[in-house]
């Protein structure tokens, strides 16, 4: 077995030095975040950081923290009553506008977690625990009750890795929104991308790493990628991803990568996560339904690209 790293970072360029910039790193969703602000100050470090940590902890589904959180509800039977942000993305993530997609399903977290423990031993995960575990999320459901009250009935966990830093960076817009800053940028790991925009209203300037010479020129949105990283595993040939399939429960995915270029953070990240799965004619379908712009990288190849994305290579 081997680790197979098939990531597609972007990377943006940075502003020109004469421009004012503060920045911030820290580590949250087990990732590193950079946020640089154009305008601003320390305290709007402090409350972006602030908005990053809540929400961190509230979608954590491994370990309990100082808030009821995702873990919470996992492990209770009981009512949880929970913090108005964990609610909100949790409703989100099961609402029924996301029905026309096939390849998403927040109730992945037992599934994920048993393929990445035989993933770490160099072992595919057998069929039997596969059809148990998808049994497992068929049978279990999310009640959304009164007062931010949420409560599980059922085996299967949530699991809001797919939404959680573009939630995160859907709340700290509207921090920004109220402060009517509009040059900023915040990176939530490279997967989750925030952009405001440059001087002049000018636009990002965003490597695709695996792309030889290819840049995203892009503002004022979210960019979403799913690929292939550094947990995939390689075993006989075949690469096994991180990313789940909730309707086969296969670690093999269709996509090599998907950028997904949106108003709505938690959008990006859910579609990214169901595209790296999907044909590419039920993407071109589905973009249209979700009014968003994406690119489906395989084999090393931009194999569709929509027209609204402007892409240069130099």
């Amino acid at each position: 077995m081997k680790a197979k790293l098939i990531i597609l970072p972007l990377i943006i360029i940075p502003l020109s030095s004469c421009q004012k910039e503060i920045k911030r790193n820290s580590f949250y969703f087990d990732t590193y975040t950079e946020t640089r602000l154009y305008e601003g100050s320390e305290n709007d470090l402090k409350e972006i950081n602030n908005i990053f940590s809540k929400i961190d902890k509230l979608t954590d589904n491994y370990k309990e923290r100082d808030l009821n959180n995702v873990y919470k509800i996992n492990n209770s039977t009981e009512n949880v009553q929970v913090e108005p942000e964990l609610y909100e993305v949790l409703k989100a993530s099961f609402c029924n506008c996301l029905d026309p997609l096939n390849y998403y399903n927040p109730l992945i977290g037992s599934l994920s977690k048993k393929w990445k423990n035989s993933l770490e031993k160099g072992v595919i995960l057998d069929q039997e625990s596969i059809n148990s575990e998808l049994a497992k999320m068929n049978a279990t459901t999310v009640q959304f009750l009164d007062e931010n009250t949420i409560k599980k009935v059922g085996e299967a966990e949530i699991d809001l890795g797919s939404v959680a830093k573009g939630y995160a960076l859907d709340k700290i817009k509207q921090y920004l929104d109220s402060k009517q800053y509009t040059k900023y940028l915040v990176d939530a790991g490279s997967s989750s991308i925030l952009l405001g925009e440059k001087n002049g209203c000018k636009n990002f300037k965003v490597k695709v790493t695996n792309l030889d010479n290819t840049y995203l020129m892009l503002k004022n949105c979210f960019i979403s990628t799913s690929s292939y990283d550094k947990q995939a595993v390689e075993i006989d040939g075949v690469t096994y991803s991180h990313i789940i399939n909730p309707v086969n429960g296969s670690a093999i995915n269709e996509n090599d990568a998907i950028i997904v270029v949106s108003d709505k953070g938690y959008l990006g990240d859910i579609l990214s996560t169901a595209f790296i799965n999907e044909s590419l004619d039920s993407i071109k379908e589905l973009e249209k339904h979700y009014e968003v712009k994406t690119i489906v990288i395989k084999n090393k190849q931009m194999v569709y690209k929509n027209e609204g994305i402007k892409v240069v290579n130099k």
